[in-house]
Order: C-alpha cells, then structure tokens, then sequence
C-alpha cells in the first residue's frame, strides 16, 4: 500500500506592490468623484497636490510609519482647508494609523491617533460648513480614528505572540535536543564504567589463575587444569559482556537497548552470587551482614553493587593472602559497604601514595589509568554518598562507601 504524504496547507500572501496599487485605488477613487464633502481632486490644483501628498505618504507607512502618518495629518489639514475632498482624508488617516499601531510601540499609536483625530476634527470644524461640523460627527472621527489604532496595535501582537511561540517552540526543541544528547553521554558513561567493573573483576581473575596454573602445571597438574577452567569461564564472562555493551553502543536508542538487550541492572540482592564469583576464583571471603536488608528506590542498589564489585577485585588483585572480609551494615536510611584485606608491604608503599587510597582495580599503578578509584568516586557522588579509604593498623587497607538506602535513596536521572 503506497503512501502519498500530504502538503502542509500554506497561506498565500499577495506582495507588497499588490496591496499598495489596492490602496491606492481605495484612496484614490473617492478623490475623483463628488461625494459632497468637498471638491473632487481634478477640479484645482491644491485639492490635486493635498490628495496626491497624502497618498504618496501612505506608500510609506511600511518604511517610516511616524513620518507618513504625521505627513498624512498635514496634507489633510490644508486638503480641508483648500477645499478639497474630505474622504480621502479621513481615510488615508485611518491607514497610516493603522500602520502605526502595527509597526511601533503602543505609545506611539496613542499619541498619533490623538494627533490625527484632533487634527481631522479640528479641520472639518473650522473649514467645512456641513453637518460634519456637530460635535457627533467629532465623535465619530475619534472613533474611526481609534478602531484603526486598535487594529492596528492588535495585529502587531498577535505577530510578536505567534514570534514568541515560535521562539519558545524552537528553543524547547534545542533543549529536548541538548537533553537527548546529555542523556546519551551519561548512558555511555555509565556503560563504560559497567564495562571497566566487568572486565577489572574477570581480567584479574584470568591473570591470578593463568599464574597459578604455570607454577602448578609441572608439580600439580590438578590444580594448574583447576586454574585454566577458571580462565576458560572468566574469558567467556568477558566475551559475553563486551558484545552485550557493544550491542548497546550500536544502537541508535541507547536507554531503550540497554534495557532491552541487557536485563535488569545488578544489585545487593545478587550478593550471594557476587560472593560465589569471587570465592570461586581463589578469594577467600568472610561476608558478615548486619541489619535487615532493604531495597533501594533510586539507583543506589546498582551503585552499591559496582562498587562492592570494584573493593572485592581489589582484594583479590593487591591483597596479600587472598583473602578479603566484607562487612554489610543496614544503617537507618543508609548501608555502609566495608572491605577490608591485607596488603604486602611492596603494594601498600606503592599504592598508597595517592592521597585517598590506592586506584581500585587498576591494572597499573600509574594514576592516569586509575579509573576504578576514580569511579567509584563519581558512582558514590551520584546517589548523595561518600566513601573513604585507609590503611593500618599493620599491613591492612580498608575501604568504605555510605549509600542512600530504603526512602532515602537518590535518583540522579531526577536531578
């Protein structure tokens, strides 16, 4: 079934050449032809030059609207007092006022439609000896006069109002635009910190075992085939989740793909199998929880978890005896993550020279490629938390995070 897309209906606007002969000939007519008020325009010179220099002042109301309406108020005045014809006075009046109230501000129109029809009146009042000359016929001018200031100042805001809807309209779409785009930089970030915690976990595990299983293949041939189906499930894990994440990145709608492609995010109610990952790899792990476990409502739970992730591949990457104590407290509003191993004395003189611990999960001790340190540092800031990290008594380093829970949670997504 083929399509036909329809053409948005426009509005045709005739040039300005088109209305300007229209507003001649409107003006223009009455001149010629003896309405009773008045000489028509051919019979002498002044009532020719007054109506001719009245409508040669409308053609430019556009250009110079103040200028042409009190030009118009002055060909008028004497056109009246030569005695000539008298409506095409009031009418070239009633357009530049109209030009006025539609080109500039609404002080102007106020006082030039005032100017005009005191000036109008004043002229039929002392130069007419007809029965315009009665204080109705005044009235009328001033109201003539008015409904064309009116129109005139209505048009003009209804264009500002349909220019300031357009503005608005175009500025909303830049924001929805930039909002789109930083919605799309913070999703890359945030997979590119889940994809530095995955890769930091298993890629240690890979490089701990592949050590154990060349000193053991010789002397322990069970314990080196042990060591490489860890390396054989932790290369896979790997695998899996570098074409998941690049799945994600391919996508043109990130959030929605993430979603879809990924699952549900991790969080403290997957420890059981967070402890198992590790304590399958070699880690020797005491976990103690303290406190009822409760669910957070923002994106703590998945910060909680990362980060918890990011401590324990530390352990078991710098610790000294492969052995780690994890410490869980439910606090009030808040859960308090503590991790703490031993640390030989080459790793802690090595890596406790930055200021605030050592870099989490890096793969060098170069603080440039610190990027486990640095994010969780940005996980924790994101939910309201804080963390800090210390060493001693003895070779010990401890790290510790404080994150929102329960109805305290925060949602960065809500700002």
């Amino acid at each position: 079934m083929t399509r036909t897309s329809a053409k948005p209906f426009r509005i045709l606007h005739p040039p300005k050449w088109f209305l300007d002969v229209a507003v001649l000939l409107f003006l223009g007519l009455p001149a010629l032809l003896p309405m009773g008020m008045g000489n028509p325009a051919w019979t002498d010179v002044g009532s020719a030059v007054t109506v001719g220099g009245a409508l040669g002042a409308v053609l430019l109301r556009r250009r110079y609207p103040r200028l042409a309406a009190s030009t118009v108020f002055a060909f008028s005045f004497v056109g009246v007092a030569v005695g000539g014809p008298v409506v095409p006075y009031i009418l070239a009046t009633l357009v530049s006022v109209f030009a006025v109230g539609n080109l500039t501000s609404r002080r102007w129109t106020l006082v030039l439609a005032l100017v005009g029809a005191t000036v109008l009146s004043a002229a039929n009042l002392l130069f007419l000896d007809t029965p315009f000359q009665d204080l109705r016929a005044t009235l009328q001018v001033f109201a003539f006069v008015g409904f064309a200031a009116a129109a005139g100042d209505a048009s003009r805001s209804r264009r500002e109002f349909i220019s300031a809807i357009t503005e608005r309209a175009r500025r909303a779409e830049e924001t929805k635009e930039s909002e789109a785009r930083r919605r799309v930089a913070e999703e890359r970030i945030r997979i590119a910190r889940d994809l530095h915690d995955v890769l930091a976990h298993q890629i240690a595990v890979i490089n701990l075992h592949a050590g154990v299983a060349s000193q053991a293949l010789p002397a322990r041939p069970e314990d080196a085939e042990r060591s490489l189906a860890t390396i054989r499930r932790a290369a896979r894990g790997v695998l899996g989740e570098i074409g998941s994440l690049l799945n994600v990145l391919r996508s043109s709608d990130i959030e929605e793909d993430a979603a879809g492609s990924l699952g549900p995010a991790p969080g403290l109610a997957q420890l059981d199998t967070l402890v198992d990952s590790f304590r399958a790899s070699g880690l020797q792990l005491e976990v103690r929880v303290v406190g009822t476990p409760v669910v957070a409502e923002g994106a703590s739970d998945v910060v909680g978890f990362r980060i918890l992730q990011e401590a324990l591949t530390n352990a078991h990457k710098h610790g000294a005896d492969q052995s780690a104590l994890l410490h869980l407290e439910y606090l009030p509003g808040e859960v308090a993550i503590t991790v703490t191993n031993t640390v030989g004395p080459d790793t802690s003189s090595h890596s406790l020279r930055r200021p605030a611990s050592i870099p989490l999960a890096s793969t060098t001790g170069d603080e440039s490629s610190g990027f486990g340190l640095t994010g969780v540092r940005e996980r924790v800031a994101s939910v309201g938390g804080r963390m800090e990290t210390a060493s001693g008594p003895g070779p010990v380093f401890r790290f510790t995070a404080w994150l929102p829970f329960g109805n305290h949670a925060h949602d960065p997504g809500k700002g």
